[in-house]
């Protein structure tokens, strides 16, 4: 067993300037890199006031010097908000300042504030995952890419480099139904269940992953 933690409790309170917010956040992952934690993991929103949000990419980017041999998540980005194209070239950028210790866990979200700053409604949110996933896929393969879909298209593009792990970084996807965890068994290779499932359900759910 590998035990590691999600760095959300450490936003709070909020009254405190972002800086010390973040910096309070290094300081305690650098901590547990030295007590043996396996992992750190961060989440996403946009536009989260009163909550306190830094971004998952660059926040991952300024942690990989503190964290040693930890590995670092995001659990989960907002997929179907962004663009398959920038958040490809973005995990391979972090892979490789990571030296290899990346996981990329997925979800296809949940507000609705969200959705419409993308210009996307609930409708949207399998369909540009899965087109998402599809596309960084061929991206990370390193070879040139046609690629026409519903939401993003590519002619010809090839990344400038390929991830440092070999495909890509393991990805996990987030779940909370039995069908959200059958397309996680599907499209990615492990699930991240949310907090509001009870352990019952855990169980239920993770075996239908493995089955």
């Amino acid at each position: 067993m590998r035990i590691g933690f999600h760095l959300t409790p450490f936003w709070s309170p909020t009254e405190r300037p972002p800086t010390r917010i973040i910096d309070e956040a290094i300081e305690v992952v650098a901590a547990a890199s030295r007590m043996g934690f396996a992992w750190v993991s961060i989440g996403q929103h946009w536009l989260s006031h009163p909550t306190v949000w830094p971004q998952p990419l660059p926040m991952l980017a300024r942690l990989a010097p503190e964290t040693g041999a930890m590995r670092l998540k995001t659990s989960v980005l907002l997929l179907p908000l962004l663009n398959p194209v920038e958040v490809a070239e973005s995990v391979a950028t972090l892979d490789h300042i990571t030296h290899g210790r990346l996981d990329v866990g997925v979800a296809i979200g949940y507000r609705e504030l969200e959705l419409a700053a993308a210009g996307l409604g609930r409708a949207d949110r399998v369909p540009k995952l899965e087109e998402s996933l599809e596309l960084m896929k061929a991206l990370w393969r390193g070879e040139a890419v046609t690629f026409k879909g519903r939401y993003t298209r590519v002619e010809g593009g090839r990344m400038g480099f390929a991830p440092y792990q070999t495909p890509h970084p393991p990805l996990e996807m987030g779940a909370q139904s039995e069908g959200a965890t059958r397309r996680a068994a599907r499209l990615t290779d492990g699930v991240f269940f949310g907090p509001q499932l009870g352990w019952a359900d855990v169980a239920r759910f993770a075996a239908v992953f493995r089955q």
